[in-house]
């Protein structure tokens, strides 16, 4: 693994110095974090820095954020200088660690030689290595790809691809999911209505949303021991119903763990029964594994746990550890229905294939490879996972589940009858913030605490969360 700068001892003790003033002081008061919020207030969207203390009347919010200025490794500090543990690894982006000086590196040296190529006109030599890179590590025959910005747009290329490989329209989606919220994403996404809301007469209807295999919240009432996936067998009744105003379905779109859904993990068999049932319905399988690709749950992606293949799938976050850069990858059988670009293509973008990105996408596989972060991933997520069913025996009449896959797992804040506990959760994201570590709410009901650290944090801030966590636990419970 690359050679670590930074002392963990001594930045737990630091954090263990400083977690009693920050907890006195109260989040939202520091002078630094708060400048910069007023200053950003008056040149951001208020829509985007509503969470703040000046709109405390409108939205009941009375604090302002902290305001992160550098990382290294699993640590942030914010504008204070205060340090934290990131558990969510901003998103489950920086799996390689904030600054990773290999990533860094990557990206210096590819910028001083090329900043920017002509999109799909006239590639970069670090475009074609890094798509041979990314077709050797993608399952099965999944060898083609259309290089982008963000997750949102893989999916909507995803999208395109599958209606022109099926020359169909509609698509099936999970209750629940995230793939992302421009246009064409949040006529997928199942999460959170309020979402689509302001934008529905724009948004394409062509999408039937049915329920996720979670078995805690079964739609179906079943057992988990004897439900045969029914979830499974009710899409395949509206796909083969004339009567159900779902036909001409060209694609399934999933998430193999839901990640904003709540980290929401179906029963083995499941993913792999959704894929023989696409595949007797004539019906293509879009993997969005933007959330879960490159190691994040014990394997390099999580249709590997069960030998699947989609016929599309899209990659993004940790595909690079920081450099906005998303990739759509398809088999040779759906790539060959895309049409040959004749004049203009059909779908580019100014920036498609950024050779920095590839760059630094490129060295981001080595790392993975190389320091078998999937293999380390599994055996700290295990570690992870065991504290959190000991807790979840703790706290029996707070915490209804504990689970997860590799460094993907959570806790789900609920009463014995599973009435969703927000307001557990929500305090002890505010108190663990103020004891060092940073991590957040999730779930359609937000009381799902997740976590999805740096692939490669050090077991000793994994004990040291623990011990904070049920401690805060102890004081909220």
């Amino acid at each position: 693994m690359t050679n670590r700068k930074i002392d963990i001892s001594s930045m737990i003790d630091e954090i263990r110095k400083t977690t009693p003033a920050r907890r006195e002081q109260g989040y939202g008061t520091a002078s630094a974090s708060t400048a910069y919020i007023d200053d950003l207030a008056r040149v951001e969207c208020a829509g985007l820095t509503a969470r703040r203390a000046r709109f405390d009347g409108e939205i009941g919010v009375d604090r302002d954020p902290i305001v992160l200025a550098r990382g290294d490794g699993e640590f942030l500090w914010d504008a204070e200088g205060n340090p934290y543990i990131d558990m969510g690894a901003c998103f489950a982006v920086a799996a390689y660690g904030h600054a990773n000086p290999e990533l860094v590196d990557a990206l210096d040296a590819q910028a001083h030689k090329l900043m920017h190529g002509m999109g799909d006109v006239y590639p970069t030599d670090t475009k074609v290595s890094f798509l041979k890179a990314l077709a050797q590590i993608a399952p099965g025959n999944l060898s083609g790809a259309l290089l982008s910005q963000s997750g949102a747009e893989a999916v909507e290329t995803a999208m395109k691809m599958a209606q022109m490989a099926t020359k169909r329209s509609r698509f099936i989606a999970f209750e629940s999911s995230y793939h992302g919220l421009s246009y064409g994403a949040l006529s997928v996404t199942g999460h959170q209505d309020s979402f689509k809301q302001p934008f529905a007469a724009r948004i394409c209807q062509q999408t039937t949303h049915v329920p996720y295999a979670n078995c805690l919240h079964c739609a179906f009432s079943q057992k988990p021991e004897s439900c045969e996936f029914a979830c499974i067998r009710h899409i395949e009744r509206i796909l083969r119903s004339p009567a159900s105003g779902t036909t001409d379905v060209a694609a399934v779109i999933v998430e193999p763990i839901q990640g904003r859904g709540g980290d929401v993990v179906p029963p083995k068999g499941w993913l792999r029964a959704l894929r023989d049932m696409c595949t007797r319905n004539d019906v293509l399988l879009i993997a969005d594994e933007i959330y879960t690709g490159f190691g994040r749950t014990g394997e390099c992606f999580a249709c590997n746990a069960e030998g699947v293949v989609p016929d599309i799938m899209c990659l993004g976050k940790a595909m690079t550890g920081g450099f906005p850069l998303s990739a759509t990858i398809a088999t040779p059988e759906v790539l060959a229905k895309w049409p040959l670009n004749t004049t203009e293509a059909i779908h580019t973008s100014t920036f498609l294939g950024n050779p920095m990105g590839c760059a630094v996408g490129l060295k981001a596989i080595e790392i993975l490879q190389r320091d078998a972060l999937p293999d380390r991933a599994k055996r700290e997520g295990d570690y992870l996972l065991g504290q959190f069913k000991r807790l979840q025996s703790l706290f029996p009449n707070h915490i209804a589940d504990a689970r997860g896959r590799g460094l993907m797992v959570a806790l789900e804040f609920a009463t014995p009858k599973l009435e969703p506990l927000t307001d557990i959760a929500l305090k002890l994201v505010d108190d663990m913030r103020d004891r060092g570590f940073i991590l957040l709410p999730s779930g359609p009901h937000g009381n799902v605490i997740s976590l999805a650290p740096p692939l490669i944090i050090a077991h000793e801030c994994l004990a040291f969360f623990v011990e904070q966590l049920e401690a805060s636990l102890s004081e909220i419970c």
